[in-house]
């Protein structure tokens, strides 16, 4: 037998712990239902216990009264509690209140009117028994599922509550109605629902708070998610379907600016197709920004030689930089033949977005990539790579919002964009679990770095370097070409093989680099803004420069054999073909610095539409870039045919420059047919023969080789 002295003072001990723990839980969960009222029920449970102490203290009738009105009022303010929390709105918790009701009258009737004290156990019990079946349905039904680790510890308490008080009533006949409170079953009831039970409450409601905190979080979170995508879908929505009306905007300002001769409509024409051009690049940023956010790709890690990878890619940007006769630098502080594995395209991303935008903010002084190795383990490296530029500078309070979308410093107004290339640099290197780290100061310059760590990759990829290739790297070339799509693609592919490249987008810049700089082989498009090819050749021979023994490499789509005896009666070495192929490039470079003659043969399929030239552009731009290539080319096709009609009469000489690009443009994207048809057109403006009905041919031969590619966009998405 339980000493009932001791077991009250525990008792009471246990329902203070359990009233300040059941406070604390509402503390930290104010606005969840039932936790607030859940603290009043140790308290009638511990003025239970007192009454019950009391007895043979007080009148024994008024101490039985008082203890089991506690009791049962502590048992209704439970079940309301639990129900309000659970949000149960049934008739059990009515038939409950009913049933206690009726208890406590009942209690009154056998305590004043007809004393017996096996009647008032047996009704307590009926009421405990009630109340544990209740809550047992209510946690069975409705919480086991959100809730399944707090109703397994409801489950088990009110299980062993219910379970203890059918025993006692079972096997009460037994007892003497005398002994009834003496007896241990009085003791060991006590003891579990004044001791244990409450500290299963306890714990009880601060996992139901828990995991209902829980739950609400994993709700936002995936409300945050379809938001996003939400969000994510109608930005490219938005945003490819303003690309159609802004081509049809950009070509009608062309027409009409060709077709006025009032210089106060070309200024107006030139500020329309300055603003639709910036609110291109702005679409092309949205639907980057957007589809880093909808989509949570993983890494994609290859092993590779990282300071020749990185050698490459500044290959590719010091062009840029040379065009604004900036020094540009890499500083690679790892050793010569470290090998790592990461993820090439979004950290190929991430420094072109840095260098370009140090290119762009530095108008004289130096940009600088620098690599340093900060620490070192048998398994990874840690990196960190920063770009150093010469720049204005960026004020202080300015630097904590440059990686919010849309945010631009001072200078980033001034100079224009879109505000999202830091922004989308931030989220890549999220994606890579690194930070962009800014320092600054006015009228010195900027650097932006990041660490990242690289697992060690195979030494094996060593063996597979470029030196065991069998044609030549590392050529310095001038690449003369004025159209931005195969200035890039030329740059992609030479880039690729280690040589460096300067940029000249007319003939007078070549020749002005020609003079200042010693190159190893030249590529010359025959058709520029102000000069032909030819004529800079002629130029050439006339001053003094300091390439004359460099070998110069024809870059054109004119092939026909009078171009090609003109061409090598000027001296050039070989003819590289448009549209431009890697593998022709490669041997042409790698020809020029032999003294075998090249082979001039060009091979170009007469076809509506040629697959390949998709693989040739994706191997140098992303599948989104592929896409606006090809869109914004032929939403303009037909706005560009037109303005040929237009400017035959006005402007014939403007006429074969808008053909010249149209035909290697559309050569490039695999148009081929359309493109020769094109420079036939050309050529004959060139001789001053008539065009008869050669335009409108043309515009008819366009329509089938854009239902030829349609036709293969078709099959590509089945």
């Amino acid at each position: 037998m339980l000493d009932s002295f001791t077991l009250y003072f525990a008792s009471i001990a246990v329902m203070t712990v359990m009233t300040l723990l059941n406070f604390l839980t509402w503390r930290t969960n104010k606005h969840v239902p039932g936790t607030l009222l859940y603290i009043s029920y140790p308290l009638l449970l511990l003025a239970a216990i007192v009454g019950f102490a009391l007895i043979g203290k007080i009148p024994e009738k008024l101490a039985i009264t008082f203890a089991n009105s506690m009791m049962f009022l502590a048992s209704i303010v439970h079940c309301l509690s639990l129900s309000q929390f659970l949000n149960y709105r049934g008739r059990g918790f009515k038939f409950v209140c009913l049933f206690t009701a009726a208890s406590a009258l009942l209690l009154v009737y056998f305590t004043f009117f007809q004393p017996s004290m096996r009647s008032r156990v047996y009704i307590s019990d009926f009421q405990h028994i009630v109340e544990a079946a209740f809550l047992l349905f209510v946690f069975f039904k409705y919480a086991r599922k959100p809730y399944p680790n707090a109703s397994i510890v409801y489950i088990i308490i009110l299980t062993l509550v219910a379970a203890s008080f059918i025993t006692r009533t079972v096997f009460m006949d037994r007892v003497a109605q005398q002994d009834a409170i003496l007896n241990p079953w009085f003791d060991s009831l006590l003891f579990l629902n004044s001791v244990i039970a409450p500290m299963f409450y306890a714990a009880g409601m601060a996992l139901l708070c828990n995991e209902r905190r829980e739950l609400r979080l994993n709700k936002l979170t995936e409300k945050a998610h379809k938001d996003l995508e939400i969000r994510g879908l109608f930005l490219s929505t938005i945003s490819h379907e303003i690309r159609t009306p802004l081509n049809g905007i950009l070509g009608s300002a062309q027409l009409v600016l060709n077709q006025t001769s009032d210089s106060r409509n070309k200024a107006y024409c030139e500020a329309i197709i300055n603003s639709a051009e910036s609110l291109n690049l702005l679409v092309d940023k949205v639907l980057e920004y957007a589809s880093l956010d909808q989509h949570d790709e993983a890494l994609y890690e290859e092993d590779i030689e990282f300071k020749t990878w990185l050698q490459n890619l500044c290959l590719l940007l010091s062009p840029l930089a040379e065009q604004k006769q900036l020094k540009f630098e890499l500083a690679c502080n790892i050793p010569d033949k470290a090998c790592y594995y990461c993820d090439q395209q979004k950290l190929r991303q991430i420094i072109i977005n840095l260098v370009g935008n140090a290119i762009k903010f530095t108008d004289t002084g130096t940009v600088k990539v620098q690599i340093d190795l900060i620490n070192e383990t048998q398994l990874d490296h840690t990196l960190k790579v920063s770009v150093l530029d010469s720049g204005p500078g960026i004020e202080k309070d300015e630097i904590d919002y440059l990686t919010e979308p849309y945010i631009q410093s001072s200078a980033g107004k001034e100079k224009g964009g879109t505000g999202l290339g830091l922004a989308i640099t931030s989220r890549l290197l999220d994606k890579i679990n690194s930070q962009l780290e800014i320092t600054s100061e006015l009228g010195v310059g900027s650097v932006f770095s990041f660490n990242m760590t690289l697992a060690i990759g195979e030494l094996s990829l060593v063996e597979q370097r470029h030196q065991s290739k069998d044609y030549l790297t590392g050529l310095d070339v001038l690449l003369v070409e004025d159209l931005d799509l195969n200035q890039k693609i030329a740059v992609e592919f030479m880039a690729d093989d280690e040589h460096k490249i300067k940029l000249a987008k007319d003939g007078k810049n070549a020749i002005e680099l020609m003079k200042k700089y010693h190159f190893d082989v030249v590529l010359l498009d025959m058709n520029l803004p102000d000069l032909t090819g030819q004529q800079v050749l002629k130029t050439l021979k006339r001053v003094e420069h300091k390439n004359q023994r460099t070998p110069v490499l024809a870059f054109t789509a004119s092939l026909s054999p009078d171009e090609i005896k003109e061409y090598l009666a000027l001296g050039i070495k070989d003819i590289v073909g448009k549209p431009l192929k890697q593998e022709k490039l490669r041997q042409a470079l790698s020809d020029s610095q032999s003294t075998q003659t090249a082979s001039i043969a060009v091979e170009l399929v007469d076809t509506l539409y040629d697959e390949t030239a998709t693989e040739t552009l994706t191997s140098s731009f992303s599948i989104d870039e592929v896409s606006s290539i090809y869109n914004e080319f032929i939403l303009s096709a037909r706005n560009k045919l037109s303005r040929c009609q237009a400017l035959l009469e006005q402007d014939p000489e403007q006429c074969i420059k808008l053909l010249h690009r149209q035909a290697s443009t559309a050569m490039q994207l695999g148009f081929n047919s359309y493109g020769l048809a094109l420079k036939k057109i050309e050529r004959r403006l060139l001789d001053k023969k008539p065009l008869n009905n050669s335009l409108n041919e043309a515009s008819t031969l366009w329509q089938h080789s854009l239902e030829e590619y349609l036709k293969y966009v078709r099959q590509g998405l089945g």
